[in-house]
């Protein structure tokens, strides 16, 4: 079956360039990617409660500098970096820094460790230092203009923006940021046109702009162009980023239209429903006191541009990439409760749960965010092995809200990841018993107990809950993928089966795992040449997953390709599979697949 956990990280890496001591060694780069599968980070080590060294990089004599403790300082950071901790990192390739200041890529490096843990005033050192050396450093550059926006000098940060390089990452984001610089200067109109639509494209980001236009007209007062641009971007009958939703009731209630507003809130928690925002805001919009505005000024537009950017780039698992501008985001507006929960996702994701914590923590208590950071940092004391703690945060938090089902939903993935799936099948009643109509947003629960159902073996209680959860949402991949797989694992429904995972595979192209429920069910079916085309292509899309890897050796050897069958289950052992599969594959390496029988999924 292919719903499970990655279990496998690998990380970039990078050489540093030669030192003043004539030293070359490799170090695991600093940009680090997690390989992720879905929603459910994994869990790894991490260190917590680091002292910060401080940033002294004035010129030493290299004469009296170990080379041994230099390389010491390095080979601990590269172990830092394989371990997911950032901060820890950062500690050590500073100490490498301070014994070795001139070395321009290690000084970088350290730049967007710094960064990507929030800490800002050594980030700033750095940049100031780095774009001396390096006059377009893009993340350097913009961290500059983000300081020099919060001291209201936007003159400073027009200069900075300006001389960030066009092949820079953050350049992408340059066209939202010029503009809400002239914005923030007292020039309007060439900040509206600096976002305005020439039919020319701008990167993607389109839609970005035009909702940063309709924020500075609504700050302006202009309330019926904002409105307009709003409404253009806000689909009816769809789900949309909460952020736009609540400008838009933020507008129609400027706008004297509040009927307009708690009906726009209200088709969204249809399709979102417990979404603590959207409740929050249809709350102000009936007592009369909001919502407030998401955007209340330059820097916070900026911020919101970077966050938009950064979750695109999480989505596309770009992690690095999206921790370095979700802290540029905080730096810039560090009251966004919505940027910390960002940040803290991607490092459940880097596996830095420590980390994650930390970011969690900066979330006021009275943020509308507060009760979702509550709820994250539960997940997280899982991922730590603290699953008691876990597990009693989240049933007070049940209890404390009786009304709501997120805490139980929670407490009942918390459970399943471990494997708990009675107790998690129990979670998921209690929250099913909350809900007073199961709509369309409820889907994620019939599907998460309808795999409780099918790991305790009650097969026709679990089909009934994933057939449901098809009828709330017909074409969630994920859904098709799991009911049609467990049809043709069971013989049943077979070219209903087909069709389903077919239609999964449609939907999501490039997700490895769903490919792979094709392939295998293929082989299930004893169409092997479709089960090597289908396998082929998974272990394209994920080349160091140890199941994927085995599954291609099978069909491998189903079709005579007896070297390439060995050579894939090699492959698949050396990802580091469940220990129970181990045995399996060796016997599979010695013995060929005919005395064995086909493989577990």
């Amino acid at each position: 079956m292919s719903f499970r956990p990655a279990s496998t990280c690998r990380h970039q890496t990078s050489r540093l360039g030669a030192s003043r001591l004539a030293m070359a060694t490799i170090l695991a780069g600093v940009l680090v990617t997690a390989c992720a599968n879905g929603p459910e980070p994994g869990a790894g080590p991490a260190s917590a409660g680091l002292a910060e060294a401080p940033m002294h990089t004035a010129a030493l004599d290299t004469n009296d500098v170990s080379p041994d403790s230099l390389a010491a300082s390095y080979l601990a950071g590269r172990v830092a970096l394989d371990d997911g901790d950032l901060r820890l990192a950062a500690e050590n390739l500073g100490n490498a820094l301070r014994l070795d200041p001139e070395n321009f890529d290690l000084r970088r490096q350290v730049f967007i460790l710094r960064l990507s843990i929030g800490d800002y005033a050594a980030a700033l050192d750095l940049a100031r230092h780095l774009v001396t050396r390096d006059p377009a450093f893009g993340e350097a550059r913009l961290l500059l203009a983000a300081e020099a926006v919060i001291d209201d000098d936007f003159a400073e940060a027009e200069r900075q923006l300006e001389l960030i390089g066009d092949r820079e990452l953050v350049s992408i984001a340059k066209p939202v940021l010029d503009a809400w610089v002239a914005f923030g200067a007292g020039e309007t109109a060439l900040a509206l046109a600096m976002l305005a639509d020439d039919g020319a494209g701008s990167g993607g980001l389109e839609r970005i702009q035009r909702y940063h236009a309709a924020s500075m007209r609504a700050m302006q007062g202009e309330l019926e162009p904002a409105r307009e641009l709003l409404r253009e971007l806000v689909e009816p009958d769809a789900r949309n980023p909460v952020r736009l939703v609540v400008a838009l009731a933020a507008v129609e209630v400027l706008a004297g239209a509040p009927a307009a507003a708690e009906e726009l809130l209200a088709r969204q928690l249809e399709a979102e429903p417990g979404d603590i925002v959207l409740e929050t805001a249809a709350s102000a919009v009936r007592d009369g006191s909001g919502p407030d505005l998401p955007i209340d000024g330059p820097a916070a537009g900026m911020a919101d541009a970077l966050v938009s950017l950064a979750g695109a780039f999480d989505e596309q698992g770009a992690r690095s990439q999206a921790l370095v501008l979700g802290r540029l985001a905080a730096f810039l507006a560090p009251a966004q409760g919505d940027t910390a929960l960002l940040l803290a996702r991607i490092n459940l994701r880097q596996e830095n749960t420590a980390e994650a914590l930390r970011v969690l923590e900066t979330v006021p208590a009275d943020s509308v965010y507060a009760w979702e950071a509550r709820l994250l940092a539960a997940q997280a004391m899982a991922e730590m092995a603290r699953e008691d703690e876990a597990v009693a945060t989240l049933e007070a938090m049940a209890a404390e809200r009786p009304e709501r089902i997120d805490a139980l939903v929670t407490l009942g993935d918390t459970l399943r990841r471990q494997e708990r799936y009675a107790e998690a099948e129990r979670a998921y009643d209690r929250a099913l018993e909350r809900v007073p109509e199961i709509t369309a947003g409820h889907w994620p629960l019939l599907y998460a107990r309808g795999i409780t159902r099918e790991r305790t073996d009650r097969w026709d209680e679990a089909e009934a809950d994933l057939l449901a959860t098809l009828e709330l949402e017909p074409d969630q991949p994920l859904v098709l993928n799991y009911l049609g797989y467990s049809w043709v694992d069971q013989g049943l429904n077979l070219g209903e089966a087909e069709e389903m995972l077919r239609r999964a595979v449609d939907l999501r192209p490039d997700d490895g795992y769903i490919v792979d429920s094709m392939g295998w069910a293929y082989y299930r079916l004893g169409r092997y040449d479709d089960a090597v085309r289908y396998l082929e292509r998974a272990v394209e899309l994920r080349p160091h997953d140890p199941v994927i890897n085995d599954h291609l050796g099978d069909a491998y050897w189903k079709v005579g390709r007896y070297r390439e069958a060995r050579f894939q289950w090699q492959r698949a052992l050396s990802f580091e599979p469940e220990d129970d599969e181990v045995a399996e594959i060796q016997h599979k390496l010695e013995h060929g697949l005919e005395t064995n029988g086909p493989s577990r999924g």
